[in-house]
């Protein structure tokens, strides 16, 4: 019985190493146990053994090495093809990732470089007016062929005040004359352009960091400038419609900062008197820095 308990402690031993233990590990316990039997064990316990028995115990540590070894190098081809497969894994996330990143950016290119969008009711063209009010940094140019208090009203005023505190420029035109007769209501007009001459003197009066300028002219347009980020034309006019109207209405919004410098140029020349030097010569610079006018 010590005998078999002995033999079974020897193959434990070697299991545990090679499972646990590097490959060195794993030969010095092997060649230990060899050793032990052919008659190291003499100088440590004071005898060795001999016969069947050491031949025994010799084939069972040669059979315990080589059931290890086996088991290790199949553990260890798992564990590589496991690692390579991680590592794979690993790749195609990156891969992934960056084709993903590809798709974002190609999607953040394709909408910087939007060129037209439409706006197709009142509501959205009186939202996108209030809109360019709040978020404008340098220039606002609107044209439109009436003004009305339904437009310019408190909120219009206010969100404009705030512009102008903010630095912003603003151009205001209007002025649509049709057959020498006015073509708009007189008392919802009068209270607008008295609105929009106080606000020119509460600009004077506040030194508000934006100038306000205001032109009274023949002209149907109906434009809305915002900085070089986008012009938009169509039918809306914009100071006299406060977007509760019926009527349908269509107006294009246009991105391209090209065109929006060109527009804007044009239209400087035409307030303005090209034989007088410019008042504002810094609102046409928000647009086109290098201009002559």
């Amino acid at each position: 019985m010590d005998a078999i308990i002995w033999i079974a402690g020897i193959v434990f031993s070697i299991f545990i190493t090679w499972h646990i233990g590097n490959i060195v590990a794993g030969f010095s316990i092997v060649a230990f146990w060899i050793a032990w039997t052919l008659g190291l064990s003499s100088f440590f316990v004071g005898y060795s053994l001999g016969g069947s028995l050491a031949i025994f115990q010799l084939v069972i540590i040669i059979f315990a090495f080589i059931i290890s070894y086996k088991i290790r190098q199949k553990r260890e081809k798992t564990e590589n093809k496991l690692k390579v497969a991680v590592d794979k894994i690993k790749e195609l996330k990156n891969n992934l990732s960056r084709f993903d990143n590809k798709i974002l950016e190609k999607n953040l290119e394709n909408l910087s470089n939007k060129e037209i969008e439409v706006l197709e009711n009142p509501k959205q063209h009186r939202a996108k007016l209030l809109e360019t009010l709040d978020n404008a940094k340098k220039t606002i140019v609107i044209f439109s062929g009436w003004v009305t208090d339904y437009s310019v009203n408190d909120d219009f005023r206010s969100r404009l005040k705030k512009s102008l505190n903010r630095g912003v420029d603003i151009i205001i035109a209007w002025g649509y004359r049709k057959s020498k007769s006015i073509s708009f209501n007189e008392r919802h007009f009068n209270n607008a352009e008295k609105a929009i001459r106080e606000l020119q003197e509460w600009t004077s009066l506040n030194n508000t960091k934006g100038t306000l300028e205001t032109f009274y002219f023949p002209n149907h347009s109906k434009i809305l400038i915002c900085d070089t980020s986008y012009a938009i034309m169509g039918s809306f006019n914009w100071l006299s419609n406060s977007g509760g109207s019926e009527n349908e209405e269509r107006s294009y919004i246009i991105y391209s900062k090209k065109f929006i410098e060109e527009e804007m140029s044009d239209i400087m020349k035409n307030l303005y008197d090209p034989k007088k030097p410019l008042s504002r010569r810094q609102l046409l610079k928000n647009f086109v820095p290098f201009s002559r006018y």
